[in-house]
């Protein structure tokens, strides 16, 4: 087993969290956008809420799979301790003010008659919080004795695997929710916005392949860490490119009459496929990222 195999396989619940949490934050900003426009009747209205459950159920998941790195849950009162000075602490700080609100949100939504104005508030507060929380996890890697991550390319993929993979996740709901913008624009944006977030994304990925060699310390080089590294790369962008390509033709064919029951679970099925082909190939590229762990010195 190799040194930068073994690296993530140790931080395997991280390599969960930083693929989970952003996308479901960004997603759950995404299926708030309609919300917050208004103009929806009741029923859904109620449909979206309850289907708001997706994106925070997946980055819930994440969160809670990271919480296992502090070893002790109560290790986390000293994580609190060092807000504003500590990335990490900023991290879960982030983390639990968009889980707060969104979680109030969603469970205010099952009241019998909900404010629709209270509602709005706590949707844009939500996603506020969701954009801090991506901002600091994608951040919290920034650390000047890590030479391998103290670079542009840390913040900048996790917010492009973010973008990539939210707005699949995002569709997901929507389908769930059985709610579609007018000749499916909105899904289409959300679907276009996610290929270009993967394009960007293989730039710094293979710009980031390129300085590999270059980063070392007294034992070794971030390249000798990830052997495969190519091989990821190029896993990242099929499983990505499939997943995008999976979802197209139901969101950019034309058709005038509703579409039967049987359809729509299939096309919710189609959805779901190709988000779990994009964060498995987020999931591909967050363990390469904890393979190249190198610290200064001697140690890895």
């Amino acid at each position: 087993m190799s040194a930068g195999f073994a690296n993530a396989l140790s931080e395997i619940t991280l390599v969960l969290f930083t693929t989970l949490a952003p996308s479901g934050a960004i997603a759950f900003f995404l299926m708030s956008i309609p919300l917050i426009r208004g103009g929806l009747d009741r029923e859904t209205h109620v449909r979206i809420d309850k289907a708001l459950a997706i994106p925070l159920v997946a980055s819930l998941a994440g969160l809670v799979a990271s919480a296992t790195h502090l070893g002790n849950p109560a290790n986390a009162l000293y994580v609190l301790t060092g807000v504003g000075r500590s990335p990490l602490s900023n991290e879960v700080v982030c983390a639990v003010t968009f889980l707060a609100f969104a979680g109030v949100y969603w469970l205010y939504s099952f009241a019998l008659n909900p404010r629709r104005g209270l509602q709005r508030a706590l949707t844009v507060c939500s996603c506020i919080s969701a954009i801090a929380f991506v901002t600091a996890v994608a951040f919290a890697y920034s650390a000047h004795t890590i030479i391998s991550w103290d670079t542009v390319f840390s913040p900048l993929t996790l917010w492009l695997n973010a973008l990539s993979g939210g707005p699949l996740l995002a569709i997901v709901g929507l389908r769930v929710a059985r709610w579609k913008s007018a000749g499916n624009r909105y899904e289409q944006v959300m679907l276009v916005f996610s290929l270009g977030a993967l394009i960007a994304c293989l730039v710094a990925y293979v710009l980031q392949g390129a300085t590999l060699k270059s980063i070392e310390n007294s034992w070794t080089t971030a390249a000798q860490l990830v052997p495969g590294y190519a091989g990821a790369v190029i896993a990242f962008a099929l499983l990505a490119a499939c997943g995008i390509a999976l979802d197209a033709p139901t969101l950019f064919k034309r058709s005038k009459t509703p579409a039967p029951r049987k359809e729509t679970t299939i096309s919710i099925l189609r959805a779901s496929i190709a988000c779990s082909l994009a964060l498995a190939g987020i999931f591909v590229m967050r363990f390469t990222f904890y393979m190249m762990h190198m610290t200064t010195g001697i140690s890895f």
